[in-house]
């Protein structure tokens, strides 16, 4: 086992962190977290980069669909990029001084599912920073079949979500875009990487919805990266809050509807938005989570239109990450434009009240001052 000691902190056994306390809305910053133990098959990693997933803010919020999952005083967090300070004996895939990312899914291998090729619905999935030790801290210990090579092309901040585009990859690949309408509902970090994947994939048209106004013209300024002018003159960004979006979309599809819709938000509304909009023999694909329940109309934006449901949960290991990362090194999508907000750890709380606001993209968090002082910590993209 490693000892609690590394030589990249002088000497110190306890380190930054953002901790979960059970029922309470929020994180805490600490600083006399424990440096983790690593095993023979993993590897310590120092974390470079760490990126606000959607879920953190679920998280953060103590919503049900995790609360039970995170143990009181667990460190939280699973976008990361570092780098490898210590391997385990029996390690040979992974070497000191690499700079990895991380798949969060820690699987078992030898389920059902495992077995049948889709191991991220692993029966005893161990999830990093929901089940397990997270990466809001300066290391993490890691299984090091989960720690994937960051290519030398992508920066760390990129590398670090590499697997929310994963999420998003997945859940626009789940249906063939080329040539159809897609709506993309939810303009967060994950419907923009879709709406830069649809576009990509040759979809005809793509129409994004979203509440927020900043994240509406993050996602105008997405379409036309990717996009050439005949392409963007047919693409729509509408504003999700006005009473006659789904009208908006029945007329730019002449009355039909679009035939996939890309759910990224969880938001009830923006479900039944999805719903009303759909085309017969549509495609309704879902990655958002809502908070809890709710109450869909299953007779008539689903069963009576002959609908396909998909429902996305992480991404296939490993892929999709294979695929991200070709998409990444060939230009085909572009992310840098999505790194809005750099700040130090300790002021992880401005990046969450931004996100919740829905005045930010991806907000990269450093755990190491000197790292974040580098990369340009608090500027905004």
């Amino acid at each position: 086992m490693c000892t609690s000691t590394v030589s990249a902190t002088g000497g110190a056994s306890q380190v930054k962190a953002l901790v979960k306390p059970y029922g309470q809305v929020g994180l805490k910053y600490v600083t006399d977290a424990p440096i983790p133990d690593i095993g023979p098959r993993d590897v310590l990693v120092r974390v470079l980069a760490a990126s606000i997933c959607g879920s953190d803010i679920h998280i953060y919020d103590s919503d049900p669909v995790f609360r039970e999952r995170i143990g009181d005083g667990m460190t939280v967090g699973h976008e990361f990029c570092g780098q490898v300070e210590r391997v385990g004996d029996q390690v040979t895939t992974i070497a000191v001084g690499d700079i990895v990312a991380a798949e969060s899914h820690v699987v078992c291998g030898t389920c059902y599912y495992c077995l049948n090729g889709v191991p991220h619905l692993c029966q005893e999935v161990a999830g990093i920073g929901f089940d397990r030790a997270g990466c809001f801290a300066e290391y993490i210990a890691i299984p090091a079949e989960n720690a994937f090579l960051k290519p030398p092309e992508l920066s760390l901040e990129v590398a670090a979500f590499i697997e929310p585009f994963g999420n998003a990859l997945d859940t626009a690949m789940c249906v063939d875009l080329f040539g159809k309408s897609v709506l993309v509902t939810g303009l967060g970090p994950q419907g923009l990487m879709a709406l830069a994947v649809a576009r990509a994939a040759g979809a005809r048209r793509v129409i994004g919805t979203e509440v927020s106004a900043y994240r509406r013209r993050l996602a105008q300024q997405m379409l036309e990266l990717h996009g050439g002018a005949r392409q963007g003159a047919q693409d729509m960004i509408l504003d999700a809050t006005q009473p006659d979006v789904a009208e908006q979309v029945f007329r730019a599809t002449n009355g039909l509807g679009v035939d996939v819709v890309l759910e990224m938000s969880g938001h009830p509304a923006a479900i039944a938005t999805a719903g009303t909009v759909l085309k017969h023999d549509g495609h309704l694909v879902a990655l958002g989570l809502p908070g809890g329940a709710i109450e869909v109309d299953w007779s008539n934006h689903l069963v009576l239109k002959g609908c396909t449901f998909h429902g996305i949960y992480g991404r296939h290991l490993y892929q999709t990450w294979f695929t991200a990362c070709e998409l990444l090194e060939s230009g085909a999508v572009q992310l840098e434009p999505l790194i809005t907000h750099r700040l130090p750890l300790e002021r992880f709380d401005e990046g969450f009240q931004l996100l919740k606001r829905g005045e930010a993209a991806k907000v990269v968090l450093y755990p190491t001052a000197a790292e974040g002082l580098a990369q340009g910590v608090g500027s905004h993209g």
